[in-house]
């Protein structure tokens, strides 16, 4: 595989220089042509609805913005900024763009304070950022146009309050933490999510949720931090990431990227689809591959090291969509593939990782009338893994021959149902349901006589029901007010090795509240005060461990945490402040004890984390747009009898300190500069804080250019791109499970036909 990525790259490279000359001998400028719009007079809301049909574009507002306003009949041809102003003649509301076919429609008076950003997952409604009780981010379809970078963790490593792992394997599983809750053998502390739904059954222990879809179907990002187990179930003490997934917009078309960079590197990737009144799609592919580097040159204190380069090769596919049998009807799927594979050590032949992902979904949303919104949804994911692990690291003769390797097999079926109703013009009550089975098996197989062991095969299997409500109130114009819970009742059928059942059937309930309000000061400046609870749920494979050194633990117990937080937001012209000041307690945590000479999980561990997060940006006229935040997090383990010499230190890879800051400037259409840092403080590889799982602090430097080059013929969009990453090449790492490359560069051209 190493020899075939690296005899691709000179003939992609030779590819890419050739496009790029003929582009830049392209004269002519494409101009986007008006759109055929008829709309009958009717209210807004539904006529808002037929524009974004008509044209191809995606509108976004919130129901009670809209309100019962009446839009008058409008015909012709025109461009959308156009029929747009005369849907909202004399409405008092405005519009904004949100990427380049992508609108918000808000209130006038909000256009002039900024405040116009929409989001939807703090509440699972349609609600501005500054009417929500919680501390929420978002990533724009133009952030993520000025970044472009290859995978999706790099998008968050620039929010506050979120940390990312890094493997340095194209294939390494990636985990998200937000607020410093650290890691449970329960799983994830912080969900990731898929347009609002789960990317991973509790049960599946296999983090390849971002892997899901690359970062060209990504439209936007949105984060909340905070624990939303009051709307989203389990691991969700630390809050969620949604990936929300890109549909077509505007008339049938095309897009290529390639790019080419430092290790031989290259992308080829792009996307055909179209928008029509009663459907759209949109179909994409993805190539990339890369000889990889030298993550670990040292050995770690077991002995291994990196023999080679960390090659990989991620190939992606996905289709998505909708069909609009009504104006107020629509249904949406989505049919994604992932296949990854490369180094888990680089240059051992055995010691490898092969990931295939898969996911389908389908989706149904209503509008009945002004009063409520239905919407459904069921998702199938399934992954499968299988991991070579060389046997040089058993065998003295380094007879590589010999090796383990594991298949796992994870599936599991989401249903989620919701019902928004509006029972007065200032209250919205959410009554939902969910539902998952979940299930995995791994095959571990060792070969060669040395090694001596059959193979061995595993199997569970979990159900979860879930059960919320939320009502949401506005008592003036400056106050509202939210109050929710949720009940989830898990069932874990019991574990299975080679088909002999190794633990019980077991279950838990558990109810998780939340409570906010939010107070606008001004039509600038706002605060809100929140309080709620999360889980992560005790796995029946904890509790029923019998055999051997481990003891069953039948009375094992969900973490649980509760957290209260209070910030504020202001929005004043061309500039956005966001502040968040909150306290977890997380209790119950799930640790390994010794019983005697055996072992055992138990519920044993707290852990407290204060915290605070400061954020500000401006989009100024002249076309800089700079960026700072700043998260500080204390993140103790205050009680764990299972090993008393964590008691009073850090939780493992936490930092106390982290800094963003950037700047993007971009004076015209024609071209853009970003520069971006961040300094991230010690933090450790384990809970005892001991000096050889220290990682140091640092501060990385990334820069892009981006130029909008002549366009001509059938193009209409022509962008050349070139990052450096890691700009000062600073390297830290060679310790265990993260690691940094060293400087390096990408070359990159996409295009719209």
């Amino acid at each position: 595989m190493q020899s075939k990525s690296r005899a691709r790259p000179a003939a992609l490279r030779k590819l890419l220089i050739t496009t790029m000359i003929l582009a830049c001998h392209s004269v002519a400028v494409f101009a986007a042509p008006d759109v055929t719009v008829d709309i009958a007079a009717q209210p807004l809301s539904s006529a808002l609805r037929d524009l974004a049909s008509q044209a191809g574009v995606q509108l976004v507002f919130a129901a009670e913005t809209v309100g019962a306003a009446k839009a008058r009949a409008i015909k012709g041809e025109m461009s959308v900024d156009a029929a747009l102003r005369k849907l909202l003649l004399g409405s008092g509301l405005d519009f904004r763009k949100d990427g380049e076919r992508s609108y918000v429609v808000v209130k006038s008076a909000e256009i002039e304070h900024g405040l116009a950003e929409v989001v939807v997952t703090a509440t699972r409604t349609e609600r501005r950022v500054d009417d929500v009780p919680a501390s929420v981010s978002v990533i724009t379809a133009k952030d993520i146009a000025s970044q472009r970078p290859t995978v999706i963790s790099d998008l968050l490593r620039n929010i506050e309050g979120v940390d990312v792992s890094n493997t340095a394997s194209l294939a390494g599983s990636e985990s998200v933490m937000l607020r410093g809750i650290g890691g449970s053998y329960g799983g994830s502390t912080s969900q990731v999510l898929l347009d609002g739904m789960p990317l991973e059954s509790p049960i599946t222990g296999i983090h390849y949720g971002m892997k899901t879809l690359a970062v060209q179907d990504v439209e936007r990002i949105e984060v909340v931090r905070g624990p939303a187990s009051a709307l989203y179930g389990p691991s969700a003490v630390g809050g969620v990431v949604n990936l929300m997934s890109r549909r077509w917009q505007g008339t049938p078309g095309a897009e290529v990227q390639i790019g080419g960079g430092s290790h031989g590197s290259t992308l080829v990737g792009g996307a055909v689809g179209g928008a029509w009144d009663v459907a759209d799609f949109r179909l994409s592919v993805s190539d990339y591959r890369t000889d990889g580097y030298v993550a670990q040159p040292e050995p770690d204190r077991w002995g291994t090291r990196d023999l080679g380069a960390r090659d990989g090769q991620d190939k992606k596919i996905a289709l998505t969509g909708g069909l609009r049998p009504s104006e107020n009807q629509e249904i949406t799927f989505g049919i994604r593939s992932s296949d990854i594979e490369s180094a888990w050590l680089g240059g051992h032949p055995n010691y490898r990782i092969h990931a295939r992902l898969e996911s389908y979904d389908l989706g149904y949303r209503a509008e009945i009338g002004d009063w409520a919104v239905v919407k459904a949804r069921y998702r199938k994911l399934q992954q499968k893994a299988r991991v070579f692990f060389d046997a040089d690291a058993y065998m003295a003769n380094g007879d590589l021959s010999l090796a383990e390797f594991d298949n796992r097999t994870d599936s599991s079926d989401s249903i989620d149902l919701q019902a928004d109703l509006r029972l007065a013009r200032n209250n919205v009550l959410s009554l939902g349901y969910s539902y998952g089975l979940g299930k995995y098996t791994t095959t571990a197989d060792y070969t060669g006589a040395f090694l001596g062991f059959p193979a061995e095969q595993s199997s569970s299997k979990s159900e979860l029901t879930g059960l919320f409500i939320q009502d949401e109130h506005r008592f003036t114009e400056a106050l509202s007010v939210l109050l929710g819970g949720r009940w989830d009742h898990y069932r874990f059928f019991g574990d299975s090795r080679d088909g002999v059942a190794t633990g019980k059937n077991s279950s838990d309930d558990v109810f998780n509240p939340r409570v906010g309000a939010r107070y606008r000061l001004t039509e600038a400046a706002s605060v809100y005060a929140t309080a709620g609870t999360a889980y992560v749920p005790a796995l029946n494979s904890l509790k029923f461990r019998s055999g051997g050194v481990w003891l069953d633990n039948a009375g094992l117990k969900p973490e649980t945490s509760v957290t209260y937080e209070v910030g504020a937001n202001y929005r004043e012209g061309p500039l956005a402040t966001r502040a968040a000041i909150y306290h977890t307690d997380y209790t119950d945590k799930i640790e390994v004890i010794t019983v005697g000479v055996q072992r055992q999980f138990s519920n044993v561990s707290k852990v407290a984390v204060n915290g605070l997060e400061l954020a500000m940006e401006a989009k100024l006229a002249s076309g800089w747009h700079p960026y700072v935040n700043y998260t500080y997090t204390d993140s103790k383990i205050k009680q764990n009898p299972g090993d008393l010499l964590t008691e009073g230190k850090r939780l493992q890879r936490v930092a106390p300190h982290k800094l963003n800051v950037g700047v993007t400037y971009a004076p015209s259409d024609s071209w853009y500069g970003r520069i971006s840092g961040r300094h991230v403080a010690a933090y450790y590889f384990n809970d005892q804080n001991t000096a050889d799982a220290r990682n140091p602090g640092h501060f990385v430097a990334d820069m892009k250019f981006g130029v909008n080059l002549p366009a001509g013929g059938f193009a209409r969009k022509l962008e050349l791109s070139l990052a450096i990453n890691n700009l000062f090449d600073k390297r830290y790492g060679e310790q265990q499970y993260e690691y940094l490359d060293g400087r390096n560069v990408w070359l990159g051209l996409s295009a719209k036909f």
